[in-house]
């Protein structure tokens, strides 16, 4: 086995050629943990202590032969204590440091009785813990968290993947949702990437990974919850931090924040302020060819558009301590985002050998979304059995004003005659208000079991009145075929029951939720001169349940078994039916017909030494949703040569997941962390009337290597990898991407401060390509974004880091506020 690890440990290493370690000065303390029988023990956590008072000097990770060193000791009297899971607690006797350093002997740790003795037996957690529904990060078992923030401890979590831009996904899914203390934190996930980073890694406790919820979550999305706990203490004061970036690419792009908290007897205040301007550009090729009317076309699209946003974000809340167990809070979030999106696309149009005609189109796209969500409320411990009630009231209100004009002109084949050209212009005003209600209740049985029971009720409208006019003889004039006015309301009332209990080495968790969904879409349009309205009435209801299964095997493996039915619902302006247009002859559109989709989850979890973490997993989805390439006819002119893409459902997808999680710290002053993800995914839909069945395996690898250089300085190199495979957005048959980051990390200020110099996708290797072929038509596209940067930023914490961090309880919009896009790219 150790071997493996070994060979595991250099393979994770490939990368590691990059950066050199510095070599460190100072008087230098090492030694060996070993068991009986002179066996190391690996991975065994190691302190070194004053001997005077036993006060924490510096701590590492025993590597796999159980060998440990210290660097940069000043000279006195020291002695060392080792800690591993299952064993007890070893000390060494005390001994001198001088200026040559000192070799410690071997310290042997013994197996931890398993009757209770009060005083020596004190086990510390691992780094990774599996438990019966989830997959726990013991975040102080991390001497690499020390002095970081949350942000950088999720992304050595396993199965966690972070990308350039911050977007959060697990297990290869996105749309993963963010909780904290149990609470959804109701952000974008722009919002979600600047608090993580700001939140010192020193106030967080645990991670939880939440592959297969349990009844108690909504039962809305696929991807999983990660759930940070934060500690509990009764410290007072005030503290915050402050933070600055800028990054360079094609583009340029800035940020800075500051959040502030203020703890005293009966109230908390937290509030913060974020700013992000962000400038990229994309490059977009669509080379399409098909037969129409017995003629062979050939569409040879490039587009490059130019983005600029401006994002501010202000929170502002108050908990309130009414009692020792009872706190009634209140909290408000605010954001707004301004955004210009010009593009020039040039389309050639002909029949492989011959260009027939060139079509310019010249785009602008302008708007402004705003938000303000507002939440009250309660959380009580009613008795000393531990009976809690958590209520909560929610409101949101969503804005987007959108502007847009489109010029376009056609010239022959060599591009010199003007064919002819046309002007138009569109608004789109529209609105979405959500309002929820919830209630959870927690009460301990006898023998370790749990009872968790709760409701919720959700109101959501949306209004989207979309106008397109064309300029005809000096005139605006109201497109009637394009135009559209779209209201969908939506109601979903929710009730669950949730028991647990842990049963010798066995631990058992099974949950049903019940959900009863209302739904009413309009679309209203004006074609020739007479109001037509479609609409999408239904009411369904759905239970989902879910069971964990947890069994202790022996000290060393540990195996757990999962099971969830989901749901995804479609976001609210993938129901538009609007069309948006490229140029006219690509467009995009959403669909008022669109179904929820719904998938059944099971995983088989392995866990060894609380160290070597494997899952095999299957799920089976109905109606899954994508955005599909199809066929298309031009409303006003009849030309079929448009292709249309739209939001459509997949009748089945099957996936398959074989997962490995490694973190390893392989000397001591180099740690890797490593994820390989196998996959294999099935679809069978319907495009055009005609059956497609698309099947592949696909591969996904990660590996960040983390080097200390010196005292206060680390640097790391992150790679990851995707081979071929069939992508689940738009059934693309895409090619290989990877990408290589490199970074390093300066502690300044008294360790207070934080800067950072990193460099992402070197290479510049990671853009998309893929292709799909449908009916006799095929489509090759490419897209790159400006993902190569150079980034600068700047942390600074102030005031007393001790205290704790508000509840962030905004709790009943997430689900629904998940399905809110903020207006545009």
């Amino acid at each position: 086995m150790k071997s493996i690890f070994k060979a595991f440990a250099l393979t994770a290493g490939m990368i590691s050629a990059v950066l050199t370690s510095q070599a460190q000065n100072g008087p230098k303390v090492a030694g060996k943990v070993i068991r009986a029988g002179e066996q190391p023990v690996e991975f065994a956590t190691v302190t070194l202590l004053k001997a005077g008072d036993s006060s924490l000097v510096k701590g590492a990770i025993a590597d796999i032969n159980g060998k440990y060193e210290f660097e940069q000791i000043k000279q006195g009297k020291y002695l060392i204590a080792a800690a591993a899971v299952g064993m007890n607690k070893a000390y060494s006797k005390p001994f001198e440091v001088g200026a040559g350093g000192a070799a410690v002997p071997a310290l042997t740790m013994e197996a931890a009785s398993k009757s209770l003795k009060a005083v020596d037996v004190t086990a510390r957690k691992p780094f990774v813990e599996q438990k019966a529904d989830k997959m726990v990060v013991n975040v102080e078992s991390s001497i690499t968290a020390a002095g970081g923030n949350a942000m950088e401890v999720l992304e050595k979590s396993p199965t966690i993947n972070v990308d350039k831009d911050g977007n959060i996904s697990m297990k290869g899914k996105g749309g993963v949702i963010i909780m904290i203390d149990g609470k959804p934190t109701n952000m974008s996930s722009q919002e979600v990437t600047e608090l993580l980073k700001s939140m010192p890694a020193s106030n967080v406790e645990q991670i939880e990974l939440i592959a297969n919820p349990s009844a108690k979550y909504d039962a809305a999305g696929n991807a999983g919850i990660i759930n940070l706990k934060l500690k509990k203490n009764k410290n007072y004061g005030t503290n915050g931090s402050v933070n600055l970036g800028v990054s360079q690419g094609i583009r340029g792009r800035a940020n800075g924040g500051i959040n502030l908290n203020h703890r005293n007897e009966k109230v908390n205040l937290f509030g913060s302020y974020n700013y992000n301007h962000r400038e990229q550009q994309q490059d977009l090729g669509v080379y399409r060819t098909m037969t129409n009317e017995g003629r062979y076309q050939v569409f040879d699209q490039r587009n490059i558009s130019e983005r600029k946003s401006d994002y501010q974000a202000v929170k502002l809340g108050m908990d309130y301590f009414i009692a020792k167990n009872h706190t009634i809070g209140v909290m408000a979030d605010l954001a707004r985002r301004d955004r210009q999106s010009p593009s020039n696309a040039t389309t050639k149009i002909g029949n492989g050998s011959l260009i027939d005609s060139i079509l310019r189109t010249h785009t602008t796209d302008n708007g402004r979304w705003q938000r303000g969500a507002y939440n009250l409320n309660y959380r009580g411990i009613l008795d000393s059995t531990g009976k809690e009630l958590n209520i909560d009231v929610d409101y949101a209100r969503n804005t987007n004003e959108q502007a847009s004009s489109i010029f376009a002109i056609t010239r022959d084949g060599a591009d010199k005659a003007l064919l002819g050209s046309d002007t138009s212009r569109n608004n789109q005003p529209s609105r979405i208000e959500i309002k929820t209600a919830k209630i959870d209740y927690v009460h301990p049985l006898k023998g370790g079991a749990k009872l968790e029971a709760g409701l919720k009720t959700s109101f959501v409208t949306t209004d989207n009145d979309a106008r397109f006019d064309s300029l005809r003889l000096g005139h605006w004039i109201m497109d009637e075929n394009r135009s559209n006015h779209f209201i969908y309301k939506e109601n979903v009332n929710a009730a669950y029951v949730n028991f647990s209990k842990q049963f010798k080495k066995l631990h058992v968790q099974v949950g049903l939720r019940g959900e009863q969904t209302s739904i009413s879409g309009n679309s209203t349009s004006t074609q020739n001169q007479q109001e037509k309205v479609v609409k999408n009435d239904s009411s369904y209801f759905n239970l989902f349940p879910s069971a964990a299964l947890t069994y202790q095997l022996n000290k060393n493996n540990t195996l757990g078994l999962t099971y969830s039915r989901r749901v995804q619902r479609p976001d609210y302006e993938e129901l538009n039916p609007f069309e948006y247009y490229l140029d006219r002859y690509t467009k995009a559109a959403g669909n008022p017909g669109l179904r929820p989709q719904f998938s059944n989850n099971f995983e088989i979890t392995h866990t060894f030494k609380e160290f070597l973490i494997t899952s095999l997993g299957y799920t089976h989805t109905k109606d899954m949703m994508t955005q599909i390439l199809e066929a298309a006819v031009d409303r006003a002119s009849g030309d079929t040569s448009a292709v249309r893409y739209r939001y459509q459902n997949v009748a089945k997808a099957d996936n398959f997941n074989l997962n490995i999680s490694v973190p390893m710290p392989i000397t001591r002053w180099w740690s890797s962390f490593t994820t390989v993800s196998v996959l294999y995914n099935m679809y069978e839909t319907v495009v055009d009337k005609n059956n497609v069945k698309l099947s592949s395996a696909g591969f996904f690898g990660r590996t960040q290597q983390t080097f200390t250089l010196a005292k206060n300085t680390t640097a790391e190199a992150t790679f990851f990898y995707v081979s071929p495979q069939v992508a689940e957005e738009g059934l693309f048959r895409m090619k290989s991407m990877c990408s290589l980051d490199l970074g390093v990390q300066q502690k300044v200020l008294k360790g207070k401060g934080t800067l950072k110099l990193n460099v992402t996708d070197v290479f510049n290797t990671q853009y998309f390509r893929g292709s799909f072929d449908n009916a006799g038509r095929t489509t090759a596209l490419y897209s790159r974004n400006d993902a190569r940067q150079v980034r600068l930023s700047f942390n600074y914490r102030f005031g007393n880091t001790n205290v704790k961090a508000a509840r962030n309880r905004q709790t009943g919009l997430e689900a629904e506020q998940n399905r809110v896009k903020q207006g545009g790219n």
